[in-house]
């Protein structure tokens, strides 16, 4: 019986079996067609990239002219100002996003192994932006080496990313009555573009352009000397309005918006925004002397107030160790003890100096903690800095 039992299992199992084999074969009855319609398919893919390839050539040429100084153009009333803008935001952005995207650029860029490693380690801003940064201090730094580099790294998708905003910069200056041309004499040629005035805050260590020269023998390298030399006391002599920002590494994005707002001022014309990482250079040998210096000259100081800053200024330590590259970081609590000694002791605490500002998304802890601190009353919002510190800087110079 058990024979018999096991004989009948096993007809069954090949029956299934021989039924499972056909379904199968008739579902790849067609076999050859899918393989010739996959194939087909990746020509297209490859044939779309090529041209995709070709097209992104093409911008790579006409931007050869544009130097990449243009990345930092900034202007929000104008249609070149906000694509220089939206090319660099998609840049940090897109190449920030992938990991170790801005190490990679840099190789590709031509950047020292040097300058990589100290961005890797000592510098706490945006490593990709430090890259471009460093880049763009070469003349000859246009912006299709950048497309290049993309070109050679393969991301393509970066290159798609900007191209509408940067068609829009190459229109602005390959217009024929542009009047960006070059007046050299070979025909075709051209100079490259540059915008004047837009600066370049790098660190000393990275910054390629400092030179120190004797004054009486320009060419005779600078000799040490046993001692400083006796310079004569300045007289403080405002010749423009200045505002003095002093914020922690989280106030960086409304410390930069607020120097773009005071660029667009026109009913108070020429005032100047102070911040310590934009004048390095002057800061080397004696910061302490340049801040005090500048925190007479101002007409109003401005702490940007964050969570980072008001945790800065809690240690009361004027001279706290602090290893960041950002000097504005770095001397917040020196900044602060000056605003407290004029608050409280020169002024008997009648406040006219200082003009504190919150970042639009500051928080309600932040607000309670900021209301024990006097001295960094009154307070504005971000938003409203426009009008309200147009409306300070007519009252101080009035009075």
């Amino acid at each position: 019986m058990a024979v018999i039992v096991c004989k009948f299992l096993k007809e069954i199992h090949l029956i299934l079996c021989n039924k499972f084999t056909m379904e199968v074969m008739k579902d790849y009855e067609n076999a050859d067609t899918i393989s010739v319609d996959t194939l087909a398919l990746e020509q297209m893919v490859i044939q779309e990239r090529s041209t995709e390839i070709t097209q992104l050539q093409a911008l790579s040429k006409k931007a050869r002219f544009l130097h990449s100084d243009l990345l930092y153009y900034r202007n929000a009333k104008t249609a070149t100002g906000k694509a220089c803008y939206n090319v660099w935001k998609v840049l940090i952005k897109r190449v920030g996003g992938t990991p170790n995207g801005w190490l990679d650029l840099g190789y590709t860029l031509g950047i020292s192994q040097d300058d990589l490693n100290y961005i890797k380690h000592s510098v706490r801003e945006d490593p990709v932006d430090m890259v471009l940064r460093v880049f763009r201090q070469d003349e000859s730094a246009t912006i299709d080496k950048i497309l290049d580099a993309f070109v050679t790294l393969k991301r393509y998708d970066i290159l798609k990313a900007i191209e509408e905003p940067l068609c829009e910069i190459t229109q602005f200056f390959n217009k024929d009555d542009s009047g960006y041309h070059s007046n050299g004499e070979s025909a075709g040629q051209r100079e490259i573009i540059c915008p004047k005035n837009v600066p370049n805050h790098l660190p000393p260590a990275l910054n390629k352009k400092i030179v120190i020269k004797d004054q009486k023998d320009p060419k005779k390298p600078k000799q040490p000397l046993l001692r400083p030399p006796v310079t004569p006391k300045e007289v403080v002599v405002n010749e423009s309005p200045i505002l003095f920002l002093t914020y922690t590494y989280d106030g960086l994005p409304t410390a930069i918006n607020i120097q773009e707002y005071v660029e667009n001022w026109t009913d108070i014309p020429n005032v100047r925004v102070i911040t310590l990482n934009s004048r390095k250079d002057d800061l080397y040998q004696n910061p302490e002397k340049f801040i005090r210096e500048y925190f007479e000259k101002a007409n109003l100081i401005i702490p940007i107030i964050t969570t980072g800053y008001l945790d800065e200024i809690k240690s009361h330590d004027p001279i706290a160790s602090n290893t960041t590259d950002n000097l504005d970081h770095k001397y917040v609590n020196f900044i602060y003890n000056l605003i407290v000694n004029n608050y409280i002791y020169a002024t008997g605490c009648l406040n006219k100096k200082v003009r504190s500002v919150m970042p639009q998304n500051a928080s309600l802890d932040l607000f309670n903690r900021l209301s024990m601190y006097p001295d960094l009353m009154p307070w504005t919002y971000e938003m409203n800095f426009d009008e309200q510190f147009q409306v300070f800087l007519k009252m101080d110079n009035s009075s």
